[in-house]
């Protein structure tokens, strides 16, 4: 029975690597049902207080907006994910034509709701 699971997790896709945007309650929970979720990798959280620099919350390290770019680079980040309407809108227009240019998306996610998969791939 082993066997089965394990040649079943050879055709599973990889989990995709994504960043959240903030260290609220409603941020913490998306990270959460993100690293519960087989279909996403949360590697980083966003946040700016420099006390919590490089730090970890749900196994995702905690970093400034201003290494954005080069962590989707080094990363191959899908997706930047907002919880909030105000840090979507400063992530937008901060690095909108960066992020596209090495393909990826911001999204704002509302309510709880995991973003669709099919989207990133």
């Amino acid at each position: 029975m082993r066997w089965l699971q394990r040649v079943k997790q050879w055709f599973q896709p990889a989990p995709i690597p994504v960043i959240v945007v903030g260290t609220d309650i409603a941020s913490y929970q998306l990270t959460d049902a993100l690293r519960n979720s087989r279909h996403f990798q949360p590697l980083f959280i966003l946040n700016e207080e420099p006390w919590h620099h490089k730090t970890y919350i749900l196994e995702a390290q905690l970093r400034y907006a201003s290494e954005l770019i080069a962590l989707v680079e080094r990363n191959k980040i899908k997706a930047v994910l907002c919880v909030c309407a105000t840090d979507y809108a400063t992530i937008r227009d901060s690095f909108s034509p960066e992020l596209n240019q090495r393909g990826c998306q911001i999204l704002l996610v509302e309510g709880n709701r995991l973003p669709d998969r099919h989207l990133m791939e």
